[in-house]
């Protein structure tokens, strides 16, 4: 059983309780404006370029054999539809500016990084974070994963927008200790206008964890410009509410990191209007819900 992986963190402290090692898989069905891992949004791995680091030496243009680089005194330009991923172009570039997003990795090679710190996981309530991308995107894998972790004794979140097959959530359900689960917009339209998909299916799966009983962490975007607004902070507050297995409400500000990334893999950022909140506005948000009556909130 093998994945498509794009990076691998070990000593995570944000991606769930206590120290964790966090596995990014690649591949997203949804396309958010604000998308802070856009490397992630493809299933297949792919190029990258970091354009400050570049000497301009023309090694990249020597060996490779599709025409993807032209090398000039102005500047380095790169044809990212003509990359085929051969990695001769990375293995010469002396400066390292040139990567490969993305590699193919079996069950058995990501528990062998994740093992390492089972002693850290023991002793801090840590574990291992399944995260993307949308790692239900990958749901062969990110089953055969957690499954394993868990013959291992390993504490498995994931971390999901919800879209994915019902059939999915149900299979994976009981092998999974905590759900980070993300809650971006309210109403169908505004969802579908700042994220590509509807809410109904998200909504649909959020419910069938509910029901089951599923532990879960509602993981709440704010962008100013575009998602915030008195409505969705009131409906971010009514469904924690509502719900005894939704253990805590965590608020993840705006920040542009992902901007930046989007030029390393030749794309566009969407979310031009958008703004890094200062921290008093944020503690403002927050301040709101406890306000309503929230009082199971942190920041994420």
């Amino acid at each position: 059983m093998k994945g498509t992986v794009f990076d691998i963190q070990r000593f995570c402290i944000n991606d769930g309780p206590g120290i964790r090692t966090t596995v990014f898989l690649k591949g997203c069905p949804l396309d958010c404006l604000w998308c802070h891992n856009p490397e992630s949004k493809k299933l297949k791995p792919q190029l990258s370029f970091i354009k400050k680091h570049c000497i301009l030496c023309g090694r990249c243009q020597e060996v490779c054999e599709y025409d993807v680089h032209e090398v000039t005194e102005k500047g380095h330009k790169i044809d990212y539809e003509k990359c085929v991923l051969c990695e001769k172009c990375v293995e010469a570039c002396p400066a390292k500016a040139l990567s490969i997003y993305g590699k193919e990795m079996n069950v058995e090679e990501v528990l062998s990084i994740v093992i390492k710190d089972k002693n850290y996981y023991d002793n801090s309530n840590g574990g291992l974070t399944i995260s993307g991308g949308e790692a239900m995107s990958q749901f062969d894998f990110t089953f055969a994963l957690a499954k394993s972790a868990k013959k291992r004794e390993i504490h498995v979140t994931i971390e999901t927008s919800g879209f994915g097959k019902s059939e999915d959530f149900d299979k994976i359900e009981p092998y999974i200790d905590l759900f980070l689960f993300d809650y971006k917009v309210t109403g169908n339209e505004l969802h579908r206008k700042l994220t590509g998909v509807d809410r109904g299916l998200i909504d649909k799966n959020l419910n069938l964890l509910l029901y089951k009983g599923a532990k879960i962490i509602l993981r709440c975007p704010i962008i100013p410009n575009y998602n915030l607004s008195h409505e969705h902070l009131e409906s971010i507050y009514q469904l924690a509410k509502a719900h005894e297995n939704i253990v805590m409400v965590e608020i993840l500000p705006y920040h542009n990191l992902g901007e930046s990334k989007v030029e390393q893999i030749g794309d566009g950022y969407a979310a031009s209007e958008a703004y890094m909140p200062e921290e008093q506005e944020v503690e403002g948000w927050i301040k709101k819900l406890k306000e309503m009556g929230l009082q199971k909130i942190g920041r994420g």
